[in-house]
């Protein structure tokens, strides 16, 4: 994914006029495109990644302690309060990764100035999905510092964690703080010194007792991101919905697609019920013209079958005494083994006294004795459901 990266300058001088380099970045991230740009002229893509100046941020090796979440972002500023000057409120602090021994990079720099930016770049609509210290945005090989000079300070890089703002060298002396970083470093100390830009190598080298190389500034590709400064109330709080337009586009696609089989099917339903119903009607006629107007053709033909065998003398078998008849017929229990009798939707409920169905043998052989007779049962406890026929 191509991403825009930009590097800001020291963010109290920060404004909309400020003119800010950009590099574009793609998957791998190595550099397709180099420009300057003033923040509301910058390009739009759907990543983009901030370095901050070196000056505004403060990089420290710490232990941290075994928390996670909130405790651990209560507890940084404390780590980071004996290297500062200022009132620890007025500091965002976050920190890296730890490794297996629990030391990790503690980053800090002023929350206000922080905001301040975030919110310039958020009137021009302009997230950031990401935001690094500028140190460890240099390139440095493994057991090398790098240091480049810029025209107003310059940028150190100690190793993979570590790195401090420089300032610009005076003649042939280089600048103090790396005098003073090597001092610090101890058995860290590394064992070459790379130089972006103008500085006496062999000066440098003797003063300092590294090896101090002269180098040219790899432009090809941009090193990883190693300590992430967008978290906590800074973290991005958004997706982008370019990132998401693909599925959106196939959700609502399919969705469309759904709504119209959904409609087509009950389209084509409800044309077959016209169909049954008109060839119902068309049936009713041929059986009954006498009948003037044809509301409910199923309906009407029952009443009308009923009312021929009533006028006929014969009544339906599914009736209530007829189905009562072939159930006494069929069980042949004894007088006092049913309760109750009550007919309802075509159907006869029989409820036994409990002794009388009170074992599986019992209501099966029932069960049996009436399906051979031509009926229908099932029990439900000691009631019995009875039809004609095939219906349960």
């Amino acid at each position: 994914m191509t991403a825009l990266r930009v590097h800001l300058c020291p963010l109290a001088g920060l404004g909309a006029e400020s003119a800010l380099e950009y590099e574009v970045l793609d998957g791998e991230r190595g550099v397709l495109e180099r420009g300057a740009a003033v923040p509301g002229a910058l390009p739009r893509f759907s990543r983009t990644e901030f370095v901050i100046a070196a000056p505004d941020v403060l990089l420290l090796d710490a232990t941290l302690p075994r928390l996670s979440g909130a405790r651990l972002r209560a507890a940084l500023p404390a780590l980071a309060e004996p290297m500062l000057l200022g009132e620890v409120e007025h500091v965002f602090a976050v920190a890296s990764t730890p490794d297996a021994a629990g030391r990790a990079t503690l980053a800090l720099l002023d929350r206000a100035l922080f905001k301040r930016a975030l919110d310039l770049f958020a009137r021009l609509k302009i997230e950031p999905a990401s935001a690094t210290p500028e140190p460890l945005a240099l390139l440095a090989g493994p057991g090398r510092w790098r240091l480049v000079l810029g025209g107003a300070y310059g940028c150190l890089r100690m190793g993979a964690r570590l790195g401090i703002a420089c300032s610009r060298p005076e003649g042939a002396e280089p600048p103090v703080e790396l005098r003073l970083a090597l001092e610090q470093a101890g058995v860290a100390r590394p064992e070459a010194i790379e130089v972006e830009g103008e500085c006496d190598a062999a000066a440098w080298s003797a003063a300092l007792g590294v090896p101090v190389f002269a180098v040219a500034a790899d432009r090809g590709r941009a090193a990883p991101i190693v300590l992430e400064m967008l978290q906590y109330e800074f973290a991005p709080r958004f997706a982008d919905w370019r990132t998401w337009y693909l599925p959106a586009a196939l959700a609502a696609a399919l969705a469309v697609v759904w709504i119209l089989g959904l409609n087509l099917d009950a389209w084509l339903m409800q044309r077959e019920e016209r169909q049954l119903r008109s060839q119902m009607i068309a049936v009713f006629r041929d059986a009954l013209p006498q009948v003037p107007v044809v509301l409910d053709p199923l309906a009407q033909m029952r009443r009308a079958l009923a009312d021929m065998r009533s006028g006929a003398g014969t009544g339906d078998a599914g009736d209530f005494f007829p189905l009562a008849a072939s159930f006494a017929q069929a069980v042949q229990a004894e007088a006092d083994a049913v309760r109750m009798l009550e007919y309802r939707e075509r159907a006869l409920q029989v409820r036994f006294e409990p002794r009388a169905v009170d074992t599986a043998q019992k209501r099966e052989a029932l069960v049996e004795r009436l399906t051979k007779a031509g009926l229908t049962a099932r029990f439900s406890e000691a009631t019995l459901s009875v039809r004609r026929g095939g219906g349960a």
